[in-house]
């Protein structure tokens, strides 16, 4: 079973979580189960199962909560919450699936502080990396201080990391640093998608839901339809 856990807590809002699941949905044809981590369960529809964090922490360090053995059975897949999911991208899924190293992720738009790990899309068994979760139930609270966030601490835990970009370059492309230019302090936002683009990572400003001037956020995010709670939220 493959199993799309994405992680919404603290001041995130929910939409942006039914936005990706629901996008996901509509456009795969893989026999997907939808959990969401969150500290607002009650506030989760059909669109999701809500999986209550075993750790809450701060912001992106709740990701660690993806390693808790006791995650749904199966295969692990996680993306980030400010992934527009442009295109069916089942083939690299399978490719993920179907791999035998123990995690698979693309690299660091950035390789951020030395690191080429990204934890922005994983696949993994599930309670494949238990020592990485029982490290963050022992950790002390500064932990979530440290510099470089989550993925600059997880990435020297894990050995065996299998880089799907590495054989599909064009799988995920960072909004910013691999999309944009820069003139001067002037960050100039691409028009249109190369085809072969099927993820678009928004991380850090300006995000989805301040980019529907740019058609291909606006058909693939700000279009995709959502639960009248879901809608009443604000950003």
């Amino acid at each position: 079973m493959i199993n799309l856990v994405t992680v919404c807590t603290e001041s995130y809002p929910l939409i942006y979580a039914e936005k990706l699941h629901t996008r996901f949905a509509n456009l795969t044809n893989l026999d997907v189960a939808h959990f969401c981590i969150t500290d607002r369960p009650k506030e989760i529809g059909n669109w999701a199962e809500p999986l209550f964090p075993s750790k809450m922490s701060k912001g992106w360090w709740n990701k660690l909560n993806l390693f808790d053995p006791n995650m749904p059975d199966g295969k692990i897949l996680y993306l980030d919450l400010d992934i527009v999911v442009i295109k069916n991208f089942d083939e690299e899924i399978l490719y993920m699936v179907n791999n035998s190293c123990s995690m698979n992720c693309v690299s660091d738009a950035v390789h951020w502080m030395g690191e080429k790990f990204s934890s922005s899309m994983m696949l993994f068994d599930s309670g494949a990396h238990y020592h990485i979760f029982d490290a963050f139930l022992r950790a002390d609270p500064s932990l979530t201080e440290r510099p470089g966030g989550d993925q600059v601490w997880v990435g020297p835990q894990l050995s065996d990391i299998n880089y799907i970009d590495e054989k599909y370059p064009d799988l995920k492309k960072n909004l910013k640093f691999h999309l944009s230019k820069r003139e001067g302090n002037k960050l100039l936002l691409p028009k249109a998608l190369h085809p072969s683009v099927k993820l678009v990572d928004c991380g850090g400003r300006p995000k989805p839901d301040e980019l529907a001037f740019l058609p291909f956020i606006k058909n693939n995010w700000h279009d995709v339809e959502v639960s009248q709670n879901t809608r009443n939220m604000s950003y």
